[in-house]
């Protein structure tokens, strides 16, 4: 083979133009309308939330085709809609650290990106570009409040103030004056108060760096110290003149920021420090503050994450008490009510002698009711329905709701009688039901259902499930799609086969495997909208598969755990294990013509994919592949490899370096050059380590980080990525 590097493509800008040759224009506005709608899900309410008086909504909307997320509110008598604000957000300035707090949370939206809601009160607060908003939520009003660059804001349980935090320390802002004092000092860009650092944010599922008192009248603040954080700097290539931005990111192997708790008065003054052996235990992974009994819980693990524990601090003193704790040989992992708009555990009882928690150590999670003294008293929902995040408590009905997952690729609402075990089903139709309740309203919520149908819609039902009212949309619809959803395999693996929508019998189309396969992330789900970006893949004349083998979560303890100490192996013979499946299943499958995407670790996965096992992946296309895990944060990496000083063996076999000289399939590698999540220096090893072993690739160099927030650099990515894969398995080569 002539050993020659091919062409290098650099930016999205002009590869649509190129490709318009080749695939007709209108064939290639699937992508551009599914980037620009972000996936059918612009135009749809989110974080919509019931008045604290139960009579209306309050949700945050954008247009159909737009980013700018506007505050509404929907009375529930009438059915009337009334926009609460009207910012602009076309030249929103954000600074560094918003931008990378945006980026931690995965938000790519503008506007008005968040609100609260006091339990108490008739007031609101709002949050647009570091400006904050007071929200009348009888008179409907908005006014800006003094001051800008406010960040994390956190609305006091009284609904009288707001924490928010500019210059890297905590002021308070009282609403009925609009005056702000400074209650931490010292806060500096490496020593910081009242936001999560980077570890917590990005990998424990932590964005909250406060939390109030239920009395309103204190706070626990994190102070993290970063100056022993590695700094790394990335340049702006379009801007040669701008300086590096310096950002610290601890990377696997090397020193985390140096996290404490303190608690404050609202008003300022001393700090009085929380005191546990943060030495071993550095991760805070969750703080609750019960405002039934004013207990205070902290979750800490240590560095390893094989050890979690639940301590009861007194806030008087800062001394904390061991209630219990987890351990796994492999990796502890993080209650699943973390990720969803779910209560934080553990939850206290009113009567302040029990606590719900959350565990696996069965093997699946469950829900548990535990003694004050950490004891376990029973277990509260049933093996048969997983559990994933409780939703409410009603202690007056001794009922709780909570969500699980019952057949791994949706989830379902139930209720819970406490006293008698009984289960009654609330939502269960196929899809995903996100569910949110206000605090004290125990017979109305809000569940977001993103349906089996395609349909996604924000319902409020009623205690018995029933939906009572559907909050309005100005979404585009969904276009066809065909989509099965399936169990493979010897192993039974939860399957997704995307066939074109004009398909028909006798058609024998090439295979591509869209893949993410690594943990923490589930790809099959039960939610057609997911995956339109699949379909318009399809229609261009392939049959696009995905899998969810060994590593991905949502089965049991010991799938999830095969990963441990070899991200790499397990993954890759399920996943080709699956797709062989799937090929022997369905004629129209061209086995012979088998290509792989995908993005993160589903770039990852592509190169090993190509280079590991060239016999069944005949092209495909890595989308910011962390190559090497030592470059990785040390959250993740850790969590699955340990330190890379004590399993070199792991951190080898999970490298893709260790088998570029492998490589004789077509490879384009895709990045972004400013991304802080999966540094570019991942790609530039690899293709450094591909001239070195002469070994041909392909490359496109991004503007803009991880996430592909532009729709116009999301949709040139999407049509390079199918004419490359086009362009080479148009014969089986």
């Amino acid at each position: 083979m002539k050993v020659t590097t091919r062409r290098l493509l650099m930016g999205g800008v002009l590869l649509l133009g190129s490709w318009q040759g080749v695939a007709r224009a209108d064939t290639l506005q699937c992508f551009a309308d599914s980037a620009a709608t972000q996936t059918y899900s612009l135009g749809i309410a989110r974080n919509a939330a019931l008045t604290p008086d139960g009579r209306g909504v309050m949700f945050l909307r954008s247009g159909a085709q737009d980013t700018a997320l506007q505050l509404w509110y929907h009375d529930i008598a009438t059915g009337q809609d009334t926009a609460l604000t009207h910012v602009a957000s076309a030249d929103e300035h954000l600074s560094v650290e918003e931008k990378a707090r945006r980026e931690r949370a995965r938000l790519t939206m503008t506007g008005v990106t968040s609100f609260e809601m006091a339990d108490a009160g008739a007031t609101a607060i709002a949050s647009q570009a570091g400006h904050l908003l007071k929200i009348g939520l009888t008179d409907h009003s908005a006014t800006a409040l003094p001051g800008d660059d406010w960040g994390a804001p956190s609305l006091s349980p009284d609904g009288r103030h707001v924490a928010a935090v500019r210059d890297n320390d905590i002021h308070i802002i009282t609403l009925a004056t609009g005056k702000a004092h400074r209650i931490t000092h010292g806060g500096t860009v490496d020593l910081t108060h009242g936001v999560a650092e980077f570890a917590a944010a990005e990998e424990l599922d932590r964005h909250e760096g406060m939390w109030w008192s239920p009395d309103s009248r204190f706070l626990v603040y994190e102070e993290a110290d970063l100056s022993g954080v590695e700094k790394h700097y990335i340049a702006d290539p379009e801007n040669p003149a701008t300086p590096p931005v310096a950002f610290r990111y601890p990377k696997a192997g090397t020193p985390n920021a140096r996290v404490r708790l303190g608690i404050i008065r609202r008003g300022g003054g001393h700090t009085r420090w929380i005191r546990w052996d943060s030495d071993r235990y550095p991760y805070v992974v969750r703080v609750a503050w019960s405002k039934e009994t004013g207990r205070l819980s902290l979750v800490v693990m240590n560095r390893a994450q094989d050890e979690e524990h639940v301590l009861d601090v007194d806030p008087h003193t800062g001394r904390t008490k061991d209630l219990l704790s987890e351990h796994d040989a492999a990796w502890v992992n993080i209650g699943p009510t973390a990720r969803t708009t779910g209560l934080p555990l553990p939850y206290w009882m009113k009567d302040g002698q029990h606590f719900l928690w959350a565990s696996e150590r069965s093997g699946r999670w469950q829900l548990e009711m535990r003694h004050a003294d950490g004891t376990l008293d029973h277990v509260v929902t049933p093996p048969d329905l997983p559990f994933a995040a409780l939703d409410d408590i009603d202690f007056a009905g001794n009922t709780i709701t909570f969500t699980a997952t019952p057949d791994r690729m949706g989830t379902a609402v139930y209720r819970a009688d406490l006293r008698t075990g009984k289960v009654t089903p609330l939502a269960t139709a196929a899809g995903l039901h996100q569910v949110n309740f206000t605090a004290g309203q125990h017979d109305r919520f809000i569940d977001r259902f993103n349906a089996a149908d395609g349909s996604l819609r924000v319902l409020l039902r009623g205690r018995d499930g029933q939906v009572t009212d559907t909050l309005p949309d100005v979404a585009r619809a969904l276009p066809p799609f065909n989509m099965q959803f399936l169990t493979v395999g010897a192993q039974g693996y939860d399957a997704m086969v995307v066939r074109p929508v004009n398909f028909h019998r006798g058609q024998h189309l090439p295979v591509i495997l869209s893949v993410y396969a690594g943990p923490g992330y589930k790809e099959v789900l039960r939610a057609p909208r997911l995956h339109a970006e699949n379909q318009c893949l399809a229609n261009q004349g392939f049959i696009v598969v995905s899998l969810d083998g060994r590593g991905t979560p949502g089965r049991d303890r010991d799938w999830e755990r095969a990963i441990h100490n070899d991200l790499i192996d397990a993954p890759l013979e399920d996943q080709v294990a699956g797709v062989t499946a799937l090929g022997r299943k369905f004629p129209e499958m061209d086995m012979k013509r088998v290509g792989v995407y995908g993005w993160s670790f589903g770039g990852y996965f592509t190169a090993m994919a190509v280079m590991r096992h060239p016999e069944l992946f005949h092209a495909g296309v890595a989308g910011a592949p962390p190559v090497d895990f030592s470059d990785y944060d040390t959250a993740y990496t850790e969590r699955y490899l340990g330190l890379p000083s004590q399993d070199v063996s792991g951190y080898r076999t999970s490298n893709v370096l260790t088998y570029a000289s492998g490589l004789s399939r077509p490879l384009l590698l895709i990045h972004g050059v400013t991304d802080d999540n999966v540094y570019f220096i991942n790609t530039l090893k690899l293709t450094r380590a591909l001239v070195t072993a002469g070994r041909p690739y392909d490359l496109m160099l991004l503007p803009g980080t991880h996430m592909l927030s532009d729709p116009t650099l999301r949709s040139h990515v999407a049509i390079a990525r199918m004419q490359y894969l086009k362009d080479h398995l148009s014969t089986g080569r």
